[in-house]
């Protein structure tokens, strides 16, 4: 048995399908992770542009960025922490980043 979600169940919510068990996730949160696996497939895509893969490897790796994207789009994902975000916001630090990439003084 297929479960569907109707478009009146929450609205301004997504809802994922996985596994017959409907997951809800943040949509912001969605778009982000999509938009990463669309610079994803554009990476793999140059890559094989570029000779850095085969056919084949470009066509697995791709396939592979679909199946995470199928996740993503249903619900079916947990996100683990990796250690590498630094969840510490720090404006002065924010600031001097900006500086530097824009060459010039914040005003």
């Amino acid at each position: 048995m297929r479960l569907q979600a109707h478009s009146e169940d929450l609205p301004g919510q997504v809802r994922g399908i996985a596994e017959g068990v409907i997951m809800e996730k943040d949509p912001a949160e969605q778009e982000m992770l999509a938009r990463g696996i669309g610079n994803e497939l554009t990476e793999i895509f140059v890559g094989y542009v570029r000779g850095e893969y085969d056919f084949a490897e470009a066509s697995f790796a791709a396939y592979d960025v679909l199946e995470d994207l199928h996740a993503i789009a249903t619900g079916d994902y947990e996100l683990e922490d990796d250690g590498d975000i630094d969840d510490e916001y720090d404006v002065d630090e924010a600031t001097e980043v900006q500086e530097d990439l824009a060459q010039e003084p914040a005003r």
